[in-house]
């Protein structure tokens, strides 16, 4: 059974979607009571097949300063965009890879897309569609231009058949209590429509376990490239299925 967060996980790649994940991260971990909040960027680090001995050891010197240089830098943006405390982590490899080891330890993870097409997406568009596929943790994302005081004001609560959303409206209540925030229960209704009509914040959408091709294609990838209102990704086990 979910209940609130406490310890929330905010990817960041040092741009404006992703300081909004950690202020909405800090939101939600000073409003739940959270003990954890880590923010986590990652740095690419693995040198070309070709390079020579004395390349990679001149590469891992110069990455060593980088990295210490990003630990401060991530450190100075995190206490920049939340007062909640924080833990920070550098990470090298693929963001995704990075994103979902953290999340293992995470009760929420959070993060920014800038609901883009094409290479000005970069890896918090593509990177957003990658760990929902195989995140097993709630995912709240936030776009750049999405003020995040109010996220938890208007939260409609959205289940596609097979599931029927009843961990997800049970999850979004605990957590928009803790806002004084208002719930609306529009299961199975056209999504779209749904947020009109609610004038909706913040979209809770049930997220099959495991995803299903046909629920990403048609629900998750479309919402994290195209829906108006920050989304949070709810798992709930699918018929059949284990954890």
């Amino acid at each position: 059974m979910l209940t609130v967060p406490q310890s929330v996980l905010a990817a960041v790649d040092f741009g404006e979607a992703s300081a909004r994940a950690v202020a909405l991260g800090g939101l939600v971990a000073q409003r739940c009571g959270a003990t954890t909040l880590q923010v986590l960027h990652t740095e690419a680090g693995e040198a070309p097949a070709y390079f020579t001995h004395a390349q990679i050891e001149a590469l891992e010197r110069q990455q060593q300063e980088m990295r210490a240089q990003a630990e401060r830098f991530l450190a100075q943006f995190g206490r920049r965009h939340t007062h909640h405390p924080i833990s920070t982590v550098v990470n090298d490899g693929s963001p995704s890879e990075a994103i979902l080891r953290g999340s293992m330890t995470a009760d929420l993870v959070v993060m920014g897309t800038h609901g883009r097409h094409g290479p000005k997406r970069w890896w918090l568009g593509s990177v957003a569609e990658r760990v929902l596929r195989d995140v097993r943790r709630p995912l709240l994302i936030v776009r750049a231009d999405m003020p995040v005081d109010a996220v938890f004001s208007r939260v409609l609560v959205h289940a596609a058949s097979p599931l029927a959303g009843a961990a997800t409206l049970d999850y979004a209540r605990q957590l928009t209590a803790c806002f004084s925030g208002e719930v609306i229960d529009g299961r199975h209704q056209p999504i779209e429509p749904a947020i009109a009509a609610a004038r909706a914040t913040l979209l809770a959408i049930a997220a099959p376990v495991p995803r299903t091709p046909s629920w990403l294609s048609d629900y998750g990838e479309p919402l994290v490239r195209f829906c108006t209102v920050p989304i949070l990704f709810v798992p709930e086990i699918t018929q059949g299925a284990s954890s």
